[in-house]
């Protein structure tokens, strides 16, 4: 009889997981069955159990905020004599937890097939991070077939957006960012146009949302891989781009994109916050964006220890200046502590 494994995650954004997709797909290849659960209340969540039965149930939490919420689920199914696993990008943070589970993942958790199978405990023991993302399977999106992904973004009139991931990790180290947790080095798929012209075959979207930290339109196989690939997209840069990078995002059909500013001010942006980004730079790339006509968001930090109000308010007004749809995170919340 195959496993069974059940995974779960209290949607505060969004409702898909790109993160479960992959482990989904990775698990059916050893032939392990896979169902997902949005996590809402205990009494609906009692009546989906009390109809089936699965040898491990997996929780994942982003934050703290949905690792608070997915708390009372664990205590239940452990109660009732489930063996409770749980990762994702909090654990990953190396947090304590103390919540009723038998393990937790504190590295990619792509290994959990061959720990279902074969007790493989490294995964537990140790951060094991997936090396060659080229050897991965693309996620298993009919996990979601039911299940709208309803990530409302004001970056054009999408309707059916995508997620796609082609690297993890970050080449800069911002001081204030959560990629600090992460290994040093950026790791790269480099079979974008393979992926994108199936999974666009296969789903239909309009529009693809790359949920890298940043897109590594630095790495010229990453831009190779493309190949003719054009369709719409979305994704992560840095506002320093260079403009032949950008133009070439542009022109395989950046759609709409997210930066980070964190500071109005130039000063406290780079020696406070390890930015390493001017203001000239970040005009230059929003002159571009702009001929182009392709909304951006920009995201700033507030309440940074040593910020004063000045400090604040110089943000305010940088944000006016600059336009777009920004975006205001508070300190404490950048890395979900």
């Amino acid at each position: 009889m195959a496993i069974k494994i059940l995974f779960c995650f209290y949607p505060l954004y969004v409702k898909y997981n790109h993160g479960i997709a992959l482990l989904s797909s990775l698990c059916k290849a050893f032939d392990i069955d896979t169902e997902i659960y949005l996590l809402d209340n205990i009494d609906n969540f009692n009546k989906y159990l009390q109809y089936r039965k699965f040898d491990y149930i997996a929780y994942s939490c982003v934050t703290k905020k949905d690792y608070m919420l997915s708390l009372p689920f664990m205590y239940f199914t452990d109660a009732i004599g489930y063996f409770n696993l749980l990762g994702g990008v909090y654990p990953r943070y190396g947090f304590s937890i103390n919540a009723p589970v038998k393990v937790i993942c504190r590295g990619d958790g792509e290994m959990l097939p061959l720990f279902l199978t074969n007790n493989y405990l490294k995964i537990f023991e140790t951060p094991d991070y997936y090396k060659d993302l080229n050897n991965l399977p693309l996620p298993d999106y009919d996990l979601f077939k039911s299940i709208p992904y309803n990530r409302k973004l004001p970056l054009g009139d999408f309707k059916k957006p995508l997620p796609y991931s082609s690297s993890r990790g970050c080449p800069f180290r911002c001081s204030f960012c959560a990629t600090n947790l992460q290994p040093n080095g950026v790791r790269i798929r480099t079979k974008v146009g393979n992926d994108l012209d199936y999974l666009v075959s296969k789903y239909t979207p309009d529009v693809i949302h790359f949920m890298d930290e940043l897109i590594p339109y630095y790495d010229n196989d990453w831009k190779e891989s493309w190949n003719n690939f054009r369709f719409p997209f979305i994704a992560y840069i840095r506002a320093d781009i260079k403009e032949s990078d950008l133009l070439w995002l542009i022109d395989r059909g950046l759609s709409g994109c997210f930066f980070g500013i964190e500071s109005g001010n130039e000063e406290f942006r780079n020696k406070i916050l390890g930015k390493n980004l001017s203001d000239k730079q970040i005009n230059e790339t929003i002159n571009i964006l702009n001929a182009n006509k392709i909304p951006y968001i920009a995201s700033y930090i507030q309440g940074v220890p040593g910020e004063s109000w000045e400090l604040q308010a110089d943000t305010v007004e940088f944000s006016r200046k600059i336009g777009g749809n920004p975006i205001f995170y508070q300190y404490e919340n950048v890395i979900g502590a």
